[in-house]
C-alpha cells in the first residue's frame, strides 16, 4: 500500500496576563496549562521512537514561562504560598470565586474530598465566607493545583504522587512542594523542546510575537467584515505586521539557536499579502484551514455521512503561492480537527482513537490511485485547551492513536520542513483571506464591541505616531535621543499586545468567558500604558469598561418576574430578576455549544425559562439534526419518579444523572422551526404519561422563551422543586445544566 504521510501541528498559545512588564499575573492560565499539557505532550513520544510531531508555540507564551522561572507570580499563586492564617476576607472571596475554575466532569470528580468542596460551593445560595475553614481553604488551593498537573508526571516525581494522595489537610510546606514542581516542570519545557528539535524527533514553529492578526493589521480593506461602522478608516499597520512577525524570529532564535522554518499565523488568519510577508522574513511554511483552499480552489470538498472526503486529492499535496515571495502552505484537514476539539472527548478515548485511524486509513485507501507519490494530511489545532474534555487530560486517546500509527508501516509522521524540502508543492494561483472559523474574520471584527476596540487601538497608535515623530525631531543630544528611543520602545511594545488576537476574540458577541472583565481591563490598560510610559496625559475613554464585567456564577431568583412573551421576544430588562446561569465558553466549544445563558424564575401560576442560543452554533446549520432541551422536575410531593431517557455518550457521568424526576417537560428544534413543548409526567415502573399542557406557551426567534404553569406541570406554587436542564442532539446528551447541582427554586 502506498504510504500516507501525517503532518500533527499542535499549537500553544496564551496571551499576556500582566498588565504591564514587570507587573505580576493576573491570570494563572500560563503555569497551569504548562503543568497540564505542553511538556507531556512532547514526553509521551518515548513510547514511540518513530514518531515525529510538530508543534507550535507563540514567544508571548514562552516569555511568559521564561518570567515564571524568574520569580514572576499570578494572584492564584501568591495565595498558594500564603501562610492561610493570614488570608483576607478579599482574598477568601478571590478563592470561592476563582477556585473552582474546572471541568467537573474530567477534573474534579477524581476527587472525592475536593469533590464535597466544590458541591458546598456549588450548592451555596450565597457567598458565605464561613462556609469552609482555614484547613478547608488551604485544601482547596492545593487540590486546585493539583488537578492542572498531568497524571505523567506522579510517576517522575514521588513527591507529587504523595501530595496527591494525601487529598486533604495540605500544610504550608505542602503548597510549597506543589509551587516547586511546577516551576521544574516550567523549566524542562524550555530545555527539552529544543534538546528534542536539535535532536529531529520534532520542529518547532512560531507565531507572530503577540499573537497578532496579521492580515487585519495589514489593511482592513477587501476583508469582507460584516460590518464597518466605528473602524478606522485610517488604518495601516503594515510596519506592525512586520514587527510582530521579525521579534517573533528573534525571541525564536534567542530560545531555539536559529531561525524558524514555519510560522503558524494567528487564528490560522490568512491572505495573500501575510504569505508574502512571510516568505519575505525567511519563514518557509505556514498552515492554514481547508475552507480557505476550497475558497482558493473555488471547489466544495465533499464529504459522506461519516465525515470522509469523497476525493481527498486535493487536500492532501502540499501547495505553493504563486507570488516572487512564494512560501509553502499545508492546509489543515478541518474535520479531523473538529473531531478532536468537540467531538472525541465526549467518547470512551481508545474507541474515539480507533475511529480517528480508520477514518485516516479510509484517506489512505482513496489516494491508492493518484499519481503523486507522497500525499500529506494535516492535522493542525490547538493542542492545549481540548484535553480538559477527555478522560485523563487525553492521555489514553493519543497514546492509543499514536500506537496504531506507529504500529501502521504504511503510515509515517513526519516534520512539515522535511516533507516539504523533499516533495515539490503544486503552485496556488489565487490565494483567498480568512480564518479557521468559517472562513472569514468574523469572530474579531464586524461586531460593534469588537470594532470600539480596533478604533480604540487606531487612536493610541496615531498618538503614539505623532509623540515619537515630534519629539524624536527635538532632541538636542545623542544621550537624550536614546533615552527618548527606548521610551519610544516600551511603548510601542504596549501597542503591540494590544494587538493581539485574544482581546478581540471575547469583545463583544458571540464569545464570553468568565474572564471578560479582566480581558478589557487588560486590553485597556495596555494602551493606557503607552501615554504612562511617554508621560501623556491618558485619555478618558480609555477608563471606561467596554465591557460589562460581573463575575456571573449561577444565581437563584431574586424575585417574582412576569415577563410579556407575546412578542418575540421580550424586553431582557424584564428577566433582571430571574435566576441566571451563565455558561463559560472556550475558544474550542464555542462552534459546537448550543446554548450560551439561561434566564429561570417564577410568579404565582408559572415558570419562565429563557436560553440564548449561540448564533454560531454548527449545530444549527444541519438540517437533519434534532436539538432537543429537556427540563427535569423533582416535586417533593410527587407520587412517582423515573429516569432521564436520554443516552449519555460515555461513562463519565455527571451525579445529576441518577436522580429520578417526577415530571418532564421538553421542545424538539432544528434549524427551520421549533416543535410545540410536550409534558410528561413520572408514573410506575420507571415510565413518563404524556399529557397536553393547556397554559404553556413558547416563543423562538433569536432567543428561546418558555412559560410553563404549575398547572400544565402538576405542581403546586408553594411547593420546593428541584430543576435540571439538559441540552441534547438526537437522543444524546451534550450538555447538563447546572452541572454540579440541582436549581433548587
Amino acid at each position: 500500500m502506498k504510504k500516507l504521510n501525517i503532518a500533527f501541528i499542535w499549537h500553544f498559545h496564551q496571551p499576556n496576563y500582566q498588565k504591564n512588564y514587570d507587573s505580576e499575573f493576573l491570570l494563572p492560565w500560563a503555569r497551569l496549562h504548562a503543568t497540564k499539557d505542553y511538556l507531556d505532550m512532547l514526553k509521551r513520544m518515548d513510547k514511540f521512537p518513530n514518531l515525529k510531531l510538530n508543534f507550535d508555540f507563540s514567544p508571548v507564551l514562552l516569555t511568559a514561562l521564561q518570567k515564571y522561572l524568574l520569580g514572576v507570580q499570578d494572584i492564584h499563586l501568591k495565595l498558594l504560598l500564603k501562610d492561610v492564617k493570614e488570608i483576607s476576607d478579599d482574598e477568601k472571596i478571590y478563592i470561592l470565586n476563582n477556585y473552582f475554575d474546572l471541568n467537573y466532569k474530567n477534573m474534579v470528580l477524581k476527587r472525592q474530598y475536593f469533590t464535597e468542596l466544590y458541591n458546598r460551593r456549588a450548592n451555596a445560595k450565597e457567598l458565605n465566607l464561613n462556609m469552609f475553614s482555614l484547613q478547608e481553604y488551604a485544601d482547596i488551593m492545593a487540590n486546585f493545583n493539583l488537578l492542572w498537573i498531568d497524571s505523567y508526571f506522579f510517576c517522575e516525581y514521588e513527591d507529587l504522587r504523595k501530595l496527591y494522595e494525601k487529598e486533604k489537610n495540605y500544610t504550608f510546606e505542602d503548597r510549597r512542594k506543589i509551587y516547586k514542581i511546577q516551576l521544574d516542570i516550567i523549566r524542562r519545557i524550555l530545555e527539552e523542546y529544543k534538546i528534542y528539535q536539535d535532536n529531529g524527533r520534532i520542529e518547532i514553529s512560531t507565531s507572530p510575537y503577540y499573537h497578532a492578526l496579521i492580515p487585519l493589521l495589514m489593511d482592513f480593506r477587501g476583508k469582507e467584515i460584516k460590518n464597518y461602522e466605528n473602524l478606522p478608516s485610517n488604518f495601516h499597520g503594515i510596519e506592525d505586521a512586520k514587527e510582530q512577525v521579525e521579534s517573533a524570529i528573534k525571541r525564536y532564535r534567542e530560545f531555539f539557536g536559529k531561525n524558524p522554518n514555519g510560522m503558524w499565523l494567528s487564528e490560522q488568519c490568512i491572505c495573500p499579502k501575510s504569505a508574502e510577508l512571510l516568505a519575505k522574513s525567511g519563514i518557509k511554511w505556514t498552515v492554514a484551514d481547508e475552507g480557505i483552499l476550497s475558497k482558493s480552489l473555488k471547489k466544495e470538498f465533499v464529504r459522506d455521512f461519516e465525515g470522509n472526503l469523497e476525493n481527498p486529492f486535493e487536500l492532501n499535496i502540499n501547495y505553493k503561492t504563486k507570488s516572487k515571495n512564494s512560501i509553502n502552505i499545508l492546509f489543515s484537514d478541518s474535520f479531523f480537527a473538529n473531531l478532536l476539539n468537540f467531538v472525541y472527548g465526549n467518547y470512551d478515548s481508545k474507541a474515539a482513537a480507533n475511529d480517528m485511524y480508520d477514518k485516516i486509513k479510509v484517506i489512505q485507501s482513496k489516494l491508492q490511485t493518484s499519481p503523486v507519490k507522497n500525499h500529506i494530511l494535516t492535522i493542525a489545532l490547538d493542542g492545549e485547551n481540548c484535553w480538559e474534555t477527555y478522560p485523563d487530560d487525553g492521555n489514553i486517546f493519543l497514546d492509543t492513536l499514536y500506537d496504531l500509527i506507529s504500529n501502521d508501516e504504511t503510515l509515517n509522521t513526519v516534520l512539515v520542513n522535511d516533507y516539504i524540502e523533499n516533495n515539490k508543492a503544486q503552485t496556488l494561483d489565487n490565494l483567498k483571506q480568512g480564518s479557521w472559523i468559517k472562513r472569514n474574520f468574523d469572530l474579531w471584527i464586524g461586531e460593534p464591541t469588537k470594532n470600539a476596540a480596533w478604533l480604540y487601538l487606531s487612536s493610541v497608535r496615531e498618538d503614539f505616531k505623532q509623540y515619537s515623530e515630534k519629539n524624536l525631531k527635538h532632541t538636542r543630544n545623542l544621550k537624550e535621543k536614546e533615552a527618548l528611543c527606548a521610551k519610544i520602545e516600551c511603548a510601542k511594545r504596549e501597542i503591540m499586545i494590544a494587538e493581539g488576537s485574544d482581546w478581540y476574540w471575547w469583545y463583544g458577541e458571540p464569545n464570553e468567558s468568565k474572564s471578560d472583565g479582566i480581558f478589557d481591563f487588560l486590553f485597556r490598560e495596555h494602551l493606557a500604558n503607552v501615554y504612562s510610559i511617554l508621560s501623556m496625559q491618558i485619555p478618558k475613554y480609555l477608563t471606561i469598561p467596554l465591557t460589562a464585567s460581573p463575575n456571573r456564577p449561577l444565581r437563584n431568583p431574586l424575585g417574582k418576574i412576569n415577563p410579556d412573551l407575546s412578542a418575540l421576544n421580550s424586553d431582557i430588562s424584564q428577566w433582571q430578576n430571574a435566576g441566571y446561569i451563565f455558561i463559560p465558553d472556550n475558544p474550542t466549544s464555542n462552534l459546537i455549544r448550543l446554548i450560551k445563558n439561561i434566564h429561570f424564575g417564577y410568579d404565582d401560576k408559572n415558570l419562565y425559562f429563557r436560553f440564548e442560543l449561540n448564533k454560531n452554533s454548527t449545530r444549527l446549520e444541519y438540517k437533519n439534526l434534532q436539538n432537543t432541551i429537556a427540563i427535569y422536575f423533582i416535586d417533593k410531593n410527587a407520587q412517582y419518579y423515573s429516569p432521564i431517557r436520554f443516552i449519555n455518550r460515555n461513562e463519565n457521568i455527571y451525579p445529576i444523572l441518577k436522580n429520578h424526576f417526577s415530571t418532564e417537560a421538553k421542545l424538539n428544534f432544528k434549524n427551520n422551526g421549533i416543535s410545540s413543548i410536550k409534558i410528561n409526567k413520572a408514573i410506575n415502573y420507571g415510565l413518563y404519561c404524556q399529557s397536553i399542557p393547556k397554559n404553556s406557551t413558547i416563543n423562538y426567534k433569536d432567543t428561546i422563551e418558555i412559560k410553563l404553569s404549575f398547572k400544565d406541570l402538576n405542581i403546586k406554587s408553594k411547593d420546593d422543586v428541584l430543576i435540571c436542564i439538559i441540552d441534547s442532539t438526537n437522543g444524546l446528551i451534550n450538555e447538563v445544566y447546572p452541572q454540579d447541582v440541582l436549581i433548587e427554586l
